[in-house]
C-alpha cells in the first residue's frame, strides 16, 4: 500500500479526499489585519495575499471584489481563529471507506500564538 502525503489545508486519510478552501473576499470584507496587497507595477493590478501564509496564492483584488465574489483559493497555512474557511470533498460516495475519520479537520488550529485552546465536549 502506497503512503498518501497530507499537507497542511487537506485531509486524505479516508476515500473523500477533503480540502480546507478560504474565499479572500471573506479577508476583505472582515478588513482582516494580516490580508495585504500591492500593485503589479508591469500591469497595473493590484493583488492582495496573507501574511500568515493561510493561503499562499495573489489574488486579482477586483476579481475579489467583483459580485459573487471569486471563490475559495486552498488553504496552505493553519487557520486562525478568525479566519472562515468550508471545507470541500472531492469524491462522494456511500460506505464506510467514505465515512470522516478525522472530525477534527473541520476546526480551526489550536496551535500558534492565536489559537483557541478549546475544550472539546463532543463524543470519541
Amino acid at each position: 500500500m502506497t503512503a498518501i502525503r497530507e499537507k497542511t489545508g487537506e485531509c486524505r486519510q479516508c476515500r473523500s479526499f477533503c480540502d480546507k478552501m478560504v474565499e479572500p473576499r471573506g479577508c476583505v470584507e472582515m478588513r482582516c489585519r494580516y490580508l495585504y496587497s500591492f500593485v503589479d507595477m508591469l500591469n497595473g493590478v493590484q493583488y492582495v495575499g496573507c501574511m500568515q501564509d493561510v493561503f499562499a496564492a495573489k489574488v486579482e483584488l477586483d476579481a475579489v471584489l467583483q459580485p459573487g465574489g471569486f471563490g475559495g483559493v486552498k488553504m496552505t497555512g493553519d487557520a486562525l481563529p478568525h479566519c472562515q474557511f468550508s471545507v470541500e470533498r472531492a469524491y462522494e460516495g456511500s460506505g464506510e471507506s467514505y465515512d470522516c475519520v478525522n472530525r477534527r479537520f473541520f476546526d480551526c488550529s489550536d496551535s500558534g500564538p492565536e489559537g483557541i485552546q478549546a475544550f472539546d465536549l463532543r463524543d470519541v
